[in-house]
């Protein structure tokens, strides 16, 4: 038997089923063919559908305010692109309009292995045609704050997750600042891009456009990406502003770069005029000279301060030093405060008022009260040398505070005409119009240089003059109140000397003082109450003391006609009563008096008689009077 022979007791061999493992792997198959098949169909329907639903109710969840799109589509691919319109976000409540930002279109591309490795990587994002407004509404609530309270968590609080990008860049965009005082600073935004090579390569920033009006370039390297997720740390900046002849430059650091809060660096600023800085402020050019500037110094932003301190630089190429410059933006409902504090070497008012546009002649500082929206202003001031009109001070120092409807004038010195002064007054609306008040005090006057000054012939006085005044005056300018004022006086002459015939002249010498010189005696002193209105005023009474003599007199005198009128006498006592002998009589013009034997009124020789408690003095200047020798008192 063969061994192909079957045996007979065999049986067939039965058919084995297909293997478990066989069918396992073509359902598996099979499924996996189902699944792929939906996403890829998705995939390729993906283009044709509308997602701006669904990407406006995420938005609008995420920021807790209302964000429209009109359409919304994504093109898959190795990147991801994205392309939106119609793109709008609700303002907060109480705001000037319905949307704080609207944006025509904005394109994208993404990495799309980037994405899915978990660190998204925008290779490109384009904005095209935004309008943007920032303001605060009534109750002070910044619209770029997101959330329920009053100030919310800012824009972007958690920058850990911000993506690394390629590009970014803006076209065609409007920004509108509005200030809580009401000052609307407009920006346009012509082109625009933040550029960078890696996570944490430098971000470049290039922008052309116009703020306020003034063509405006912005550019500079930035901190990174990488810097930027890390709230932790200082965000650098090195910003270049360009606009014409002016230019400022920033190199510093911020803790939150987005609302440029917590900054701190070295600020530079160069103007050939103040154009691109009154934009900057929202100001127009009229009153502002047009003089060069530069400054250099520390600037920092905290909260609501903007401060510049160790500021140092030339003003018409007149150095200064800035202690400060500082701005605090005012808490609901009350105004901005700035502080300033500079020094001068030399403050030329009269070239600062024909910068801003006084016409040739006489300059005129014009006054002013402020209203109640204008800020609070703090101003400490000094100026080796300053000159206005025909003033050429040294050593000035103005303290003054600028508050709702008055200019308070805490102190100003200054020294001039041979003379200290030292001032206080305020400035408030009286009847439409400024109204002036002040104390002056008046130390160390040379008579000879204060002469000369208003233009008086030489006198035969000489000493050092002390005086205290009141003034008072309305008008628009600081001339029209010189020209129109009040003025209530005591001067004095605490020494000095004289010459010796006004003292000891006989009765009815008819030579002139100086001719009929005989030497000069000492002053024990001088006092006068000077009364004026308009320039026209008297000085009565006058009284000149020296060891062996006194002599009364009274003056009245014309500063606008340049003329006066001086009539003066021995002052003895007699038996029991006051007697005038020998009047004299000074008279016409300042220049070239005339001297002449007088008679006394009646009146005239009873009001010199008196005691000076008939003169009506306020409490400071009677104080400041009774110092004096030459003051006689009732019962004297």
């Amino acid at each position: 038997m063969s061994q192909a022979e079957t045996p007979p007791d065999a049986k067939p061999a039965a058919k084995q089923p297909m293997s478990r493992w066989r069918w396992a792997l073509i359902g598996l198959a099979g499924l996996l063919i189902l699944l792929l098949s939906l996403p890829i169909g998705a995939w390729f329907l993906l283009p044709r559908l509308e997602l701006a639903g669904l990407a406006s109710e995420r938005a609008s969840a995420l920021l807790g305010r209302q964000v429209t799109i009109d359409s919304l589509r994504v093109t898959p691919g190795r990147r991801l692109q994205l392309a939106m319109s119609g793109v709008k976000l609700a303002n907060v409540e109480g705001g000037t309009r319905a949307d704080m930002l609207r944006v025509e279109t904005i394109t994208a591309e993404l990495d799309l292995m980037e994405w899915i490795q978990g660190a998204p990587v925008l290779r490109d994002l384009h904005v095209e045609g935004a309008s943007l407004i920032l303001e605060r509404n009534a109750r002070r609530v910044a619209n770029w704050h997101f959330g329920t309270g009053n100030e919310g968590p800012a824009l972007l609080p958690d920058r850990s997750r911000f993506p690394q990008f390629d590009a970014i860049r803006i076209s065609r965009a409007g920004i509108l600042f509005r200030t809580s005082g009401g000052l609307s600073l407009p920006a346009r935004i012509e082109t625009a891009s933040l550029t960078a090579e890696g996570l944490y390569a430098p971000i470049m920033l290039r922008a052309q456009g116009q703020y306020n009006g003034v063509a405006i370039t912005l550019e500079g390297p930035l901190d990174s990406i990488g810097t930027f997720r890390d709230a932790a740390t200082p965000f650098s900046l090195d910003i270049t502003a360009t606009a014409g002849e002016t230019s400022l430059a920033f190199i510093g650091s911020a803790r939150d770069p987005l609302n440029l809060d917590g900054v701190q660096g070295q600020i530079e600023l160069r103007a050939a005029n103040p154009d691109a800085l009154l934009a900057l402020g929202g100001s127009g050019r009229q009153g502002v000279p047009w003089l060069p500037i530069e400054l250099a110094g520390t600037f920092d932003r905290q909260g609501r301060v903007w401060r510049i301190s160790a500021a140092y630089g030339e003003m018409d190429g007149a150095a200064f030093t800035g202690r400060l410059l500082q701005l605090t933006e005012g808490a609901l409902g009350e105004p901005d405060a700035v502080a300033m504090d500079l020094a001068l070497s030399r403050l030329d008012l009269n070239r600062v008022l024909r910068a801003a546009g006084q016409e040739a002649g006489e300059v005129d500082l014009p006054l002013t009260a402020f209203g109640g929206r204008a800020p609070l202003i703090d101003v400490r001031l000094s100026a080796e040398e300053l000159l206005y009109a025909g003033l050429e001070a040294r050593e000035a120092r103005l303290s003054a505070a600028l508050r709702p409807e008055v200019v308070i004038v805490e102190s100003l010195a200054l020294q001039a005409f041979g003379a200290r002064f030292q001032a206080n007054g305020q400035i408030e609306p009286a009847s439409g119009e400024p109204q002036l008040t002040a104390e002056i005090t008046m130390t160390e006057a040379d008579l000879d240089t204060l002469r000369r000054a208003l233009g008086l012939t030489e006198i035969p006085l000489t000493g050092r003059l002390e005086g205290r005044f009141l003034v008072a005056g309305r008008g628009q300018s600081l001339n029209e109140v010189a020209r129109e004022m009040n003025l209530l006086a005591v001067l004095a002459i605490p020494g000095g000397t004289i010459a010796r015939e006004v003292m000891d002249r006989p009765a009815n010498d008819p030579r002139p003082l100086q001719r009929a010189s005989r030497g000069r005696t000492r002053l024990s002193c001088v006092m006068g109450v000077l009364e004026m209105q308009a320039g026209v005023g008297e000085i009565a009474p006058l009284r000149l003391r020296s060891p062996t003599a006194l002599v009364s007199g009274q003056a009245s005198f014309d500063l606008n006609r340049q003329r006066l009128d001086l009539l003066f006498a021995s002052h003895r006592p007699g038996t029991g009563n006051i007697t005038l002998e020998a009047p004299v009589r000074i008279s016409g013009s300042f220049a070239e008096p005339e001297l002449a034997p007088a008679q006394w009124s009646t009146a005239g020789r009873a009001r010199l008689s008196a005691a000076d408690t008939t003169v009506p003095l306020p409490v400071t200047l009677r104080d400041f009077a009774r110092r004096s020798p030459c003051y006689i008192a009732p019962g004297r």
